[in-house]
């Protein structure tokens, strides 16, 4: 399918030769008709011969030519395929004529022909030569140049057939909307049908629409779905890239839509108030685009003021590229690639135009900074590898099948891209996520820090919570351990349960803590099973060194008020297990009696052995349920010093 728009000077007969052609009046409104001017978009169809093909139907787009309305104009200018550059005969080139043609050129639309209308009113054939040839050098500095000039009249008939002809051909050289799985359909009207509820119209781009698809409209992330499809007034089951579609939505009310919104597959778009951009100010402009300017910024059917950020340089002179972020007064949809006009609010004036190269740069740029230069120019001229890359480093991590649908290539680009960054080992998959080799290095040298940060904090620990860790790096949990396995097998990490410690962290105890651990462990093992409380071996040593002694295993705390050197630990878990093997049960007095203590001892140990699952409470008795043979205590502690 193919879109044609008019484009030309006002009162240079676009309507009236879109009616001829097609046989409908584009001016649908009232006040148009009183005026004989084109205020809004005006909407046409007609058949069209293509050589070495059947014949097509292409949708035509009749836009305002009048300065006044130039705005709605660029609603309609964006989705088309081949300008019909309409220039009166009687009257030549006039000011809108070369606005129009700067407009098309800067959102490249790159074919068309020139309709040089009202040739009816012309007697002398040399003004229409010298017409024709000034057009021709009109064109010569433009995409369009080259394209066929047509002489025609709307009202005779003449040149009509010629004209037509020459529309067919030039539409063979220009390429085909694909079909990229990506559908967006920018709102350029909204109505009600009785019986019906909310239409839109627009030109489809990116993808195909079918009937009871899901869609989003964004801005807003309106939820609703495709109740009904026409083309060219006919119904439709699938509405195909670069086709005139109306769409009737089910879901979302009519108050809820405005032109400018963009239809979409659901989380293919998200709206945006800050975008980066590669930017074209026309030679003619008559001023510099300054940085912090005021402009009105037109994309898709979108109007929107903004503010200007010149990145890189001080302005941008007429006639010069360079780098932009527009920050934009209310939210749009974009896309990355999406084209885009600048105008100044008042007075109306043409500034230039780009593309959109980042719709969501997460932050305002520091102008001068080389590293944004650098990442601009990538963006605009690297390759769909360097495209893809440039998202998942933004994204990361991220499932590779989102990272490909939000990269804004299209499907075969996006995967052969993957393929060639996943070959090359730019990419790596870690618990299904997408990574850059960059980013995985990152979070190896966060994880790095983080435990080294640890360890500074609090030396007697034997280290960080695993799940402390992963909130601190922000990793989902596939993610964080494949990287901890990774780091592990390299030697820089160790794991010991449910703890994590660089390789090289070891706890050292200071002489005078030494000192200290050494004569309680001394004043323990003279106390026997009754042993000092908890309060007392704190005391002796600290709280740090304390709980980094039972962290290493070297004491054992049964409960708030008891705790064993690990030596005695294991001599008095043997002797208990040992009674329970005797007889398959046991009780506190037994207990109390084997290893000749008191009935706080006996029960402190009875109540641990039901904490490690060793035995069960069944009333007074505690049954034995798994022999083992040493206590099931962690001592994979990295060696102390002191």
């Amino acid at each position: 399918m193919y879109v044609i728009g008019t484009a030309g000077h006002v009162d240079h007969g676009k309507s009236t030769l879109v009616e001829a052609l097609t046989g409908i009046d584009p001016d649908r409104l009232a006040e148009e008709k009183e005026r004989e001017m084109t205020i809004e978009l005006g909407f046409a169809w007609l058949t069209l011969p293509l050589p070495g093909r059947e014949a097509t139907e292409v949708g035509v787009i009749d836009v305002p030519g009048h300065r006044d309305f130039i705005e709605n104009m660029l609603a309609g200018v964006g989705g088309i395929d081949l300008a019909l550059l309409v220039i009166a005969a009687d009257e030549g080139v006039m000011p809108q004529t070369r606005e129009h043609l700067a407009i098309l050129d800067l959102l490249q639309v790159n074919s068309g022909v020139v309709a040089l209308t009202k040739v009816d009113l012309i007697d002398d054939p040399d003004w229409l030569e010298l017409v024709t040839l000034d057009v021709s050098e009109l064109l010569s500095g433009t995409p369009l140049r080259g394209a066929a000039i047509v002489p025609v009249s709307a009202r005779t008939g003449q040149g009509l057939d010629r004209l037509r002809k020459a529309l067919g051909k030039a539409l063979t050289g220009t390429t085909e909307r694909l079909d990229e799985g990506r559908p967006r359909l920018p709102i350029d009207r909204v109505f009600t049908l009785s019986g019906f509820g909310t239409v839109v119209t627009g030109t489809l781009v990116g993808g195909s629409l079918k009937l009871g698809d899901a869609i989003e409209v964004q801005p807003g992330g309106l939820k609703g779905r495709v109740r009904g499809l026409q083309t060219h007034r006919q119904n439709r089951p699938t509405a195909e890239p670069g086709s005139r579609v109306a769409v009737n939505v089910s879901g979302i009310e009519r108050d809820a839509l405005h032109r400018g919104q963009v239809l979409a597959r659901p989380d293919l778009l998200r709206e945006t108030v800050l975008f980066d951009a590669a930017y074209r100010h026309l030679p003619d402009a008559g001023m510099p685009l300054r940085h912090n300017m005021e402009v009105k910024l037109f994309v898709g059917a979108a109007e929107i003021v903004g503010r200007t950020r010149v990145l890189g340089a001080r302005q941008i002179a007429p006639g010069q590229e360079g780098w932009l972020q527009l920050a934009l007064r209310e939210p749009a949809a974009l896309a990355r690639d999406d084209r885009f006009i600048l105008r100044l609010p008042s007075p109306g004036l043409t500034l230039g135009g780009g593309t959109v190269l980042d719709p969501h740069p997460g932050r305002r740029h520091r102008r001068f900074r080389p590293e944004v230069m650098e990442r601009l120019e990538t963006l605009a001229r690297g390759t769909p590898a360097d495209r893809l890359l440039h998202v998942l480093r933004r994204q990361e991590p991220v499932q590779p099948e989102v990272l490909q649908r939000s990269s804004g290539l299209d499907t075969d680009s996006a995967v052969a891209a993957w393929e060639e960054l996943v070959a090359t080992g730019r990419v790596v998959l870690a618990g299904g996520l997408a990574l850059s080799a960059e980013g995985r290095q990152r979070l190896r040298r966060q994880a790095e820090t983080s435990l080294g940060e640890y360890h500074r904090q609090y030396p007697l620990r034997a280290g960080m919570p695993r799940e402390e860790l992963r909130s601190r790096l922000g990793a989902p949990a596939m993610l964080f351990n494949q990287l901890l396995d990774e780091a592990e097998q390299a030697g820089a990490l160790r794991r010991a349960g449910a703890l994590v410690r660089l390789a090289a962290h070891a706890v050292t105890f200071t002489p005078e803590q030494s000192q200290s651990i050494q004569r309680l462990t001394v004043e323990m093992e003279a106390a026997g099973v009754n042993t000092p409380s908890v309060k007392q071996c704190r005391s002796a040593v600290g709280d740090a060194v304390f709980a980094a002694l039972v962290e290493m295993g070297r004491l054992h705390q049964l409960n708030q008020e008891v705790a064993y050197t690990d030596e005695q630990y294991q001599a008095f878990y043997t002797q208990i297990l040992r009674l329970l093997e005797a007889k398959g049960s046991t009780n506190a007095a037994e207990v109390r009696d084997r290893l000749q203590t008191s009935r706080k001892y006996a029960i402190a140990w009875l109540e641990h052995l039901d904490e490690l699952r060793v035995t069960r409470r069944e009333g007074d008795e505690r049954v034995l349920v798994a022999n083992r043979d040493r206590p099931p205590v962690d001592t994979t502690y990295p060696e102390t010093h002191g």
